[in-house]
């Protein structure tokens, strides 16, 4: 299956799992905990989003339903990263700020990725070599050229450390911005920066499914990443991205 079609069958999936958030009146909580919350819709979605993805023959790694982490070290392999629903709280109190996030795969590298924002009606796609699209038109990434007029999205993900000791030295590192935005939606804060909407992401402790998606945009749109992993569980990551490699 050559790329375009793989794009096509990434936005007809995303697209097929938004509206069909949209349309959801059960929104049962499947699970909670001290700092998150699962629903049944996560793995509905996801589970709409394999059928389609399938087509492909390609393996795929999802949030709710796991996959193969070994696939993050293979180096030949295209696989799929999946988010059903990231921004799941946000979801659930009826907050825009929330989305399906699908990305293609190679190793470590992104290939494409496909952010469906669905309560705002917005799609946002990467495709790496090709450029960064907003509902099927390309648009080139404005960053800011000064750190000092800069925004920063950032977040606390469930496995974040929220010590003081920590908190203190976040605090340190973000007050170089001009605005910092937190929106609870990893995969939307890492594509406003692929889109140029926002110049820069830090988020630790977060998941590749957060952010494959976003990553593929912000490289897409000529932007820089690093991504160190934490080592607290598989595929889980400190993460960087940003307009200008001296930001990160």
């Amino acid at each position: 299956m050559d790329l375009s079609l793989l794009e096509q069958l990434a936005v007809k999936a995303a697209h097929a799992a938004g509206d069909a958030l949209v349309a959801a009146a059960d929104k049962t909580v499947n699970a909670v905990t001290a700092t998150d919350v699962k629903a049944k819709a996560d793995e509905d979605a996801e589970r709409l989003v394999r059928d389609l993805l399938s087509t492909s023959g390609m393996p795929i790694i999802g949030e709710e339903l796991g996959g193969d982490a070994a696939l993050w070290e293979s180096k030949d392999e295209p696989y799929w990263v999946v988010d059903p629903i990231d921004g799941t709280y946000n979801y659930l109190r009826d907050q825009p700020a929330t989305c399906v996030a699908i990305a293609l795969m190679r190793g470590k590298e992104p290939v494409l990725g496909v952010i469906r924002e669905f309560a705002a009606g917005n799609t946002y796609m990467g495709v790496v070599g090709k450029g960064v699209f907003i509902n099927g038109v390309a648009v080139r990434p404005a960053w800011a050229t000064e750190i000092a007029q800069a925004c920063l999205m950032t977040g606390f993900p469930a496995a974040a450390d929220k010590s003081p000791e920590a908190l203190a030295g976040f605090l340190r590192d973000v007050g170089r911005f001009k605005k910092i935005r937190m929106i609870g939606s990893a995969a939307l804060a890492v594509a406003y920066v692929g889109a140029g909407r926002a110049d820069v992401y830090y988020e630790n402790a977060t998941n590749l499914w957060d952010v494959a998606a976003g990553l593929a945009l912000v490289k897409a749109g000529g932007g820089v990443y690093t991504v160190e992993p934490t080592g607290k569980k598989p595929l889980n990551f400190n993460v960087r991205a940003a307009g200008r490699a001296e930001w990160l």
